[in-house]
């Protein structure tokens, strides 16, 4: 192999598309007996790449969140009353089963995407913005989250740890983690190679929560459609509403992507890690099919969104 293809191929799978669609698409042919073997490995990735992207929050914006309101308003408003009130509609006037309306309230109960923030720099948005908002979202989820599990759920567990477990393992621990990396200096040594870590991380999560469901992709063909229509609902046509709004409010370019990213982008590794610990892999089928969509998005915003720079 020439020096020039070699360097083509190594950036090719450091690029965050090639990646997540290749996860999809073995995930799709691997199918359940390989993706079972890495799902042990879901929870512990999804912690790495919660501390590797709680790196960016600085200590100081964590201490002074309540002089910051405009940020945290917007992006509460959008992850948790819109967002989360249009899946949960949706999945209430679509969705006859049990397990899968389970998915569907978990994931509507999750914070933002931590690709909110990698993809608010890329994309030419309000870093700022979305790291106050992201902050605020996160810290609302240690609330928000265990409470619509018990309430909506009516959850109950022989150990009633369990949960509040897995909560801390996936965002009260990461905080810690990053915090400590901060204080000793060892983000400067991480930052080069976080990209690579949270990218391959993501490839695992994305390939083994499809590799799960596969049969939902090529069965139950009046289920999938109904998920399928709720996940382009929550994706591209909330997006292109969000958008619309911003610019009749006449909302910045910058603060347009962050909003838009807020309010559309859920955390499927969150969300997915929660259903196989705590419930079924049925359930955990709505988080898998909005995943594809999700990065299907990820992938048009970073054309689109792009282009809007430029041309405004």
């Amino acid at each position: 192999m020439s020096r020039k293809a070699l360097t083509a191929t190594v950036k090719l799978f450091r690029n965050r598309n090639f990646i997540l669609v290749l996860a999809i698409v073995l995930g799709l042919i691997a199918g359940k007996g390989v993706a079972i073997k890495m799902e042990p490995l879901v929870v512990p990735l999804l912690a790495v790449v919660m501390s590797l992207s709680a790196m960016d929050i600085t200590t100081r914006e964590l201490v002074s969140m309540r002089t910051m309101h405009r940020p945290i308003v917007y992006s509460l408003l959008l992850n948790y009353v819109v967002l989360s009130g249009t899946i949960l509609l949706m999945a209430w006037w679509l969705i006859p089963d049990e397990e899968l309306l389970t998915g569907f309230i978990v994931f509507a109960a999750g914070p933002p995407a931590p690709a909110v923030l990698p993809f608010t720099y890329s994309l030419g948005g309000n870093t700022r913005f979305s790291l106050i908002g992201m902050t605020a979202a996160y810290l609302a989820a240690l609330v928000i989250l265990p409470l619509a599990i018990v309430l909506f759920l009516g959850f109950e567990l022989s150990n009633p740890w369990k949960l509040l477990l897995l909560i801390s393992e996936l965002i009260i621990i990461p905080i810690i983690v990053s915090r400590i990396l901060i204080f000793t200096g060892s983000v400067r040594h991480i930052i080069p190679y976080r990209g690579t870590i949270v990218n391959w991380s993501f490839f695992v999560i994305v390939f083994t929560l499809i590799g799960l469901n596969r049969q939902a992709f090529f069965g139950e063909f009046d289920i999938l459609l109904r998920i399928v229509i709720i996940a382009i609902v929550i994706s591209f046509l909330l997006g292109y509403g969000i958008e619309l709004i911003s610019k009749a409010l006449r909302l910045n370019h910058e603060t347009t992507v962050s909003v838009i990213l807020m309010g559309t982008l859920k955390n499927y590794g969150l969300s997915g890690g929660i259903l196989l610990t705590l419930f079924t892999e049925r359930s955990a089928i709505p988080v898998s099919v909005c995943l594809v969509f999700g990065i299907l998005l990820f992938v048009w915003l970073g054309f689109h969104l792009k282009k809007q720079r430029f041309t405004t």
